[in-house]
């Protein structure tokens, strides 16, 4: 599905609509340059799911972690990998634990050559900057 957006609330509406897909255990990678409005997209998938606090980039933190009540999903873990250069850095994280699980649903930024292949079922969201809009993919 191919949507464009004009406004970082028409993005979170596109993200709402996709959360309403979600049942549990899924692993998405967020692709776009900086500023392209991931972690805005998140928003608007957390939010959806019944969060009602502010989400914010992991940046610095590397994971963040939202409780929701939305069906069989508890939690919403939010992950930037931007400032990871080495992947052996992302064992503190204990990621195989972490990603997937039943009751989670996963949003990485930065996931490129990072992360094993192959261990979740990934869904990709590629947003890229068109001029004053946003061109926002889910594959």
């Amino acid at each position: 599905m191919v949507y464009r957006t004009h406004t970082p609330e028409e993005t979170k509406k596109v993200a709402a609509e996709f959360a309403a897909s979600l049942e549990g255990g899924e692993v998405i990678f967020l692709e776009g340059e900086l500023g392209a409005g991931k972690t805005t997209f998140v928003q608007g998938v957390a939010g959806a799911l019944g969060f009602d606090g502010p989400v914010r980039s992991p940046t610095f933190t590397l994971m963040n972690r939202y409780g929701v009540e939305a069906g069989a999903i508890r939690e919403v873990l939010h992950l930037d990998l931007y400032r990871i250069e080495d992947p052996s850095e992302l064992t503190t994280l204990a990621l195989e634990e972490e990603l997937g699980g039943a009751e989670s649903v996963s949003f990485i930024e930065w996931p490129m050559d990072k992360l094993p292949s192959g261990l979740w079922k990934t869904i990709r969201v590629k947003i890229e900057i068109n001029g004053d809009s946003r061109v926002v993919t889910v594959a």
